[in-house]
């Protein structure tokens, strides 16, 4: 199973900012080669990863989605599983090492740890907690995975510093 870290300020991956379009697409054309299975996926770059380039052509956002479909890997940041961590567990974790932006506006769904110009998203809220509601239990066992899932991040960023604060 393939590994992708997660470098606050620095990349994701393969994948740094600063990097030119040319620079991306040789990543690019590596991730594809690197999970590139006839039967499935031919093109893991591009349902995996988002980059956003500043006028002059450089990356100034990369994010990387949980959805991977049938390919294997696992998304780390100072060594703890993005996708396989429980969203407040990893919070709390990368909270200690640096605050997240308690007035952020979509507190829940989003974490922004400023000074590491990283973020954290996921659809909607879903707490342990939840599993005891009754509108939970109403539900079937294809619709209780489906919010379970919600327990966890689906994507995560990084971008240059005050990246954030112009979108």
């Amino acid at each position: 199973m393939e590994m992708i870290t997660v470098m606050p300020k620095q990349g994701i991956g393969l994948i740094k900012l600063g990097m030119n379009k040319e620079e991306v697409e040789r990543c690019r054309q590596e991730y594809n080669t690197m999970f590139f299975n006839e039967n499935r996926c031919t093109e893991f770059f591009k349902g995996t990863f988002k980059v956003e380039y500043d006028n002059e052509g450089k990356v100034i956002f990369i994010e990387l989605s949980s959805i991977k479909g049938e390919q294997e890997f696992t998304c780390s940041i100072m060594d703890i599983d993005i996708f396989e961590t429980k969203a407040e567990e990893l919070v709390e974790k990368i909270d200690i090492v640096s605050p997240y932006d308690r007035n952020d506006w979509e507190l829940g769904f989003s974490y922004h740890f400023p000074e590491l110009g990283l973020c954290f998203w996921r659809p909607n809220i879903f707490k342990d907690s939840d599993m005891e509601e009754e509108w939970f239990k109403a539900h079937d066992k294809e619709e209780q995975e489906s919010y379970l899932k919600d327990q966890y991040f689906r994507t995560v960023a990084i971008a240059v510093d005050g990246y954030w604060k112009s979108t």
